[in-house]
């Protein structure tokens, strides 16, 4: 889809882009032809360049180059050239002013991995480093600001943030909301929400009690394990506002493996002692 793209370039916006498209004008291949013949106008020369830069670029992997020139809605245009080179990322904290980082997940798409406070919260920083993208849901506003803030990571690859992606498609609300709609199903850990994170945080610090931080893993790793079927459904959705539907479609995946198991009976004991069994508390 990058090759369809030119609202990167300097002058391009979306509303010139479709017209782009709507006169045959599909690719930078057809754009550079016409910067060639003189009928991309004043531009051509400029274009020209940026179109001999983003083909560089692409050949090198610079995913970052593409997502600092594309607005945070169109950056899903990324996946189709960098899918299985993207991490998916997803952040607990301890609910307090600081914002201290309890666990972090991370997600290839197919298997994930998760870092506690006090266990292995440091080998985080080089096991994101290899990936050229990131996908989050929300962390252009949280994940990422309050990593670099803890942690000290600048995180600077090619950044995905799905409300951004799906909001403009009209699917709002938080990510399990999200997930609710396009058919994800959390199972156990259904109805568990960020701020009974920060209950289990605060009880594993009290207790020690392994089961208590195991679970709180498992809703770690439940937040990143369904974020590339919520990004193909994004992707393949605005891929029908666009004439490269029949091209870059993909199969939707179902989500990935958690590799923790969230234990049943301490979220009841926890949802009855600080929950008061209110309504939307785990049942």
């Amino acid at each position: 889809m990058l090759e369809q793209t030119f609202c990167h370039l300097t002058g391009i916006g979306g509303t010139r882009e479709r017209r782009l498209w709507e006169r045959g004008v599909t690719s930078w291949d057809d754009l550079s032809a016409e910067a060639d013949t003189g009928k991309a106008g004043r531009n051509a020369a400029l274009w020209r360049n940026e179109l001999a830069g983003s083909r560089l670029r692409l050949a090198v992997g610079d995913a970052r180059y593409f997502a600092s020139r594309l607005k945070p809605a169109d950056t899903w245009r990324l996946f189709p050239a960098f899918q299985g080179q993207v991490a998916y990322v997803d952040i607990e904290t301890d609910g307090g002013p600081e914002q201290i980082v309890t666990a972090v997940a991370l997600s290839d798409g197919k298997n994930a991995r998760t870092y506690a406070r006090g266990r292995n919260l440091d080998d985080f920083a080089a096991d994101i480093a290899r990936y050229p993208v990131i996908v989050t849901y929300n962390g252009r506003s949280f994940d990422v600001p309050v990593l670099r803030r803890n942690l000290g990571l600048g995180l600077p690859q090619a950044h995905i943030d799905l409300r951004c992606v799906l909001g403009a498609l009209g699917i709002k609300g938080g990510l399990k909301a999200c997930e609710k709609r396009l058919g994800i199903d959390r199972g156990e850990l259904d109805g568990v929400d960020g701020y009974f994170a920060v209950i289990l945080w605060r009880e594993y610090q009290r207790t020690g009690d392994e089961a208590v931080l195991e679970t709180l893993l498992a809703y770690n790793a439940a937040d990143v394990i369904g974020l590339e079927t919520l990004l193909v459904h994004a992707v393949n959705a605005c891929l029908l506002e666009t004439p490269f539907a029949h091209l870059h479609t993909l199969p939707v995946p179902r989500p990935g493996h958690n590799p923790h198991q969230p234990d049943t009976a301490v979220l009841r004991r926890l949802a009855r002692r600080y929950l008061g069994g209110r309504p939307g508390g785990w049942r």
